[in-house]
């Protein structure tokens, strides 16, 4: 019986081939940099066939010696417009909004002439100049 069961076991091994599933990698365009010389912050757009996906990356401003590197993945086009629109109007009405991308909760506040954008255990700022910039590239 053994030997049946060890014969079965070993045809039906041989039987099954692995296969490969190949997808393509989602293409990925910087939208937006600060700057040449500094890496972040910096918007990307990702581009899947039809679907396209944004997200900024940072650099954590809580701390000052340390290099974190952090993102928030905020959507499509249509989203991020709406996003970056609300920080604007952050900084020009001077409210705070709280809000909820890709499972995150995301708080604005005006800060100094800017915009900070926390999520929870990092935050970062934008300028009015810098989000004028983001809006024109979208």
């Amino acid at each position: 019986m053994k030997k049946l069961v060890f014969v079965l076991l070993t045809l039906v091994t041989f039987n099954v081939t692995a296969q490969l599933v190949v997808k393509e990698a989602a293409k990925d365009t910087v939208i937006w940099q600060l700057s040449k010389l500094n890496p972040v912050p910096k918007l990307v757009r990702f581009k899947l066939e039809d679907v396209e996906s944004y997200t900024i990356y940072y650099k954590n401003a809580q701390y000052t010696a340390i290099t974190d590197i952090d993102y928030i993945s905020i959507g499509d086009s249509t989203t991020t417009r709406q996003f970056f629109e609300l920080c604007k109007q952050v900084i020009a009405e001077d409210k705070e909004y709280n809000v909820e991308l890709d499972n995150k909760d995301i708080s604005l506040r005006k800060t100094l002439g800017t915009v900070m954008i926390y999520t929870s255990g990092s935050y970062f700022y934008l300028s009015d100049k810098n989000l004028t910039a983001i809006l024109e590239r979208l």
